[in-house]
């Protein structure tokens, strides 16, 4: 008999390990099902010893352990990718269960597993991991840059592991890359169909020859025993960080496997990512030089000011202005096509009471609700939570009628649009009028088969756009401008920098803040510059990368939340704590 310390895999488990009785000896690394609560888990095993080594520690257990029925016992991953997954679920503070559920895909915990033979075969080796290694350089340069990493790859025996933070962008890649290597190259993305998602899996599994995957970060856990090479492309993404428990930060876990893989890493994109500037000049990180410090775009840039353009209240508010309406008319009469980008999609992000001032929140979370068009009447949505109500409503706090929505949307850009140019081809592709991988690619597919099309979009559709638009408007930015985030400038440094990418010919800005030097950066293709500012700004506000900014929190009763806070407080000194407590009907 044995004792089987396992790890179950669910989602925001805060089980660590459990203990059961076995008549097998199931090998460290494995998965096998266990009984949890009256239902079957899948669980890794961390560890099998025979019951007469821990004769002791179970005589003082206050509990009976339960038995693993008899069953063959999986290896689906290598024991690198176990270790990297230990050390990334102690960096986020959360359960070796909760991050393994976040990261294996679904498709390959129904294989079969991998031999014993194949993980004891020697791995081949390249440069080894010495740092991680960052590549700046625009969309296509990169693509270059990855096909040189794969000859080397393959050439000493190796695989490559092209991570992205999106379908779209998997697809861009592998397109981009898959010429003249189509039997070593496989795409995987969770759109998929499970069957086809088995089926490219096995087929990796089983390549005697080393293989290019593109695929989603959670496909990392594939177990290739010759992986030597992972790339993440667009590394500066936030999409890389999920957005509920354990709140993993893939880029960490590629980090941490590549280490263990003694294997290369890469981190791509234009621009870099400030915490991996900062790294860099730590030593922590290189840089491959490309003898390119200032980035050479191949279209046309300009800010349209929009300062001291006031309208009169004679005439009707226009959210596009006239130099780019003009370029727009001048585009669709040469049969060409314009892109618009907006900021933030609905009507208009927030609604506010004329006469005390008070905006109009969600009755649910609290957070500012964006007014949208419906088919009858107008309504307001949280888009935080999900929270729909009519807009037939007073002020919560003087009971006014007089509500205004203020702010630039899609659908306000796309309303606008109809009144001036009716005559030219219109699409829209944000949350709201997309819910499906497949329905973006066709409402793109169908703007660029459309001569003089125009198309309205929010940051969504941005890697759906593989081809050159001649024209690309920013109709609204400054809202992301007055944003109170600490690294809101990256954010719009790295959109800014796809648009300019997108457009084939010239690249308009409409903005009230022409002298922000993020708009200058991208004009002008200085991007040292803009790191050096970001970093001295971060560094005299105490942001990352100089400090590391945790969030514990909270829900219930007022009284209990305080109490609770207050011991936290004292348990986590030395470090400052700032305490705050949020009601939610007084959030503005």
């Amino acid at each position: 008999m044995y004792i089987v310390a396992v790890i179950p895999i669910s989602r925001g488990s805060s089980i660590d390990e459990l203990s059961y009785f076995s008549a097998l000896e199931y090998p460290a690394g494995s998965f096998v099902s266990v009984p949890i609560r009256g239902k079957e888990r899948t669980a890794l095993v961390l560890s099998s010893e025979k019951v007469h080594n821990v004769k002791a520690a179970l005589r003082t257990n206050g509990y009976v352990l339960r038995k693993i029925p008899r069953q063959k016992s999986r290896q689906l991953v290598t024991p690198e990718y176990i270790r990297a997954i230990q050390k990334a679920a102690r960096y986020h503070a959360a359960t070796v269960g909760a991050v393994l559920f976040a990261t294996l895909p679904k498709a390959l915990l129904e294989q079969p597993g991998i031999a014993k033979e194949q993980l004891e075969i020697p791995k081949p080796r390249l440069r080894g991991f010495i740092v991680p290694r960052m590549y700046q350089g625009l969309a296509q340069n990169r693509i270059e840059f990855f096909r040189t990493a794969i000859r080397e790859a393959f050439a000493a025996g190796g695989s490559v592991f092209i991570t992205v933070p999106t379908v779209a962008d998997a697809e861009r890649v592998y397109q981009e890359l898959v010429g003249g290597i189509e039997q070593y190259s496989f795409l995987l993305h969770s759109t998929l169909k499970k069957t086809a998602q088995k089926e490219t899996i096995s087929k990796i599994l089983n390549s005697e020859h080393p293989v290019l995957i593109v695929a989603p970060p959670s496909f990392l856990s594939l177990p290739r025993h010759d992986l030597t090479t992972i790339i993440v492309e667009r590394e500066g993404s936030s999409l890389y960080r999920s957005r509920t428990r354990p709140f993993l930060d893939a880029r960490i876990l590629a980090h941490e496997l590549a280490t263990e893989l003694g294997g290369q890493l890469f981190l791509a994109d234009l621009p870099l990512r400030i915490e991996s500037i900062h790294r860099r000049e730590l030593g922590e990180y290189e840089e491959i030089v490309t003898g390119h410090h200032r980035m050479h775009f191949g279209t046309r840039a300009e800010i349209i000011n929009l300062q001291g353009s006031t309208t009169s209240p004679k005439k009707q508010f226009r959210v596009i202005h006239h130099d780019l309406l003009t370029r727009i008319k001048e585009t669709s009469a040469q049969g060409s096509r314009s892109f618009l980008y907006v900021a933030r999609r609905g009507l208009s992000p927030v609604t506010l009471c004329r006469d005390c001032g008070t905006v109009v929140v969600c009755n649910e979370c609290g957070v500012s609700v964006v007014l949208h068009k419906g088919n009858e009447e107008n309504y307001f949505l949280c888009h935080s939570c999900g929270a729909l109500r009519h807009a037939r409503e007073r002020c919560s706090h003087c009971a006014s009628w007089r509500l205004e929505a203020f702010g630039i949307g899609t659908e306000l850009v796309e309303k606008e649009l109809k009144e001036i140019v009716p005559e030219k081809p219109l699409f829209v592709l944000s949350s709201d009028t997309s819910k499906t991988h497949a329905n973006a690619e066709k409402i793109v597919q169908d703007f660029y088969a459309t001569p003089q099309a125009i198309l309205v979009g929010t940051e969504m559709a941005l890697p759906y756009l593989k081809k050159h638009v001649p024209l690309v408007g920013v109709v609204s930015l400054d809202s992301l401008l007055s944003l109170a985030s600490w690294n809101i400038y990256e954010r719009i440094a790295s959109t800014l920098t796809r648009l300019r990418e997108i457009a084939g010919e010239e690249l308009l800005v409409q903005t009230r803040k022409p002298e922000a030097e993020i708009l200058q950066t991208v004009i002008s293709g200085n991007f040292s510059r803009f790191y050096r500012s970001e970093l001295k700004a971060r560094k005299e506000l105490g942001y990352p990368p100089y400090t590391v900014l945790i969030k514990v929190s909270l829900t219930g009763r007022e009284e209990d939340i305080k109490e609770k806070m207050e011991e936290a407080v004292i348990l986590l000194k030395p470090y400052e704590l700032v305490t705050v407590t949020v009601d939610p009907d007084s959030i503005l």
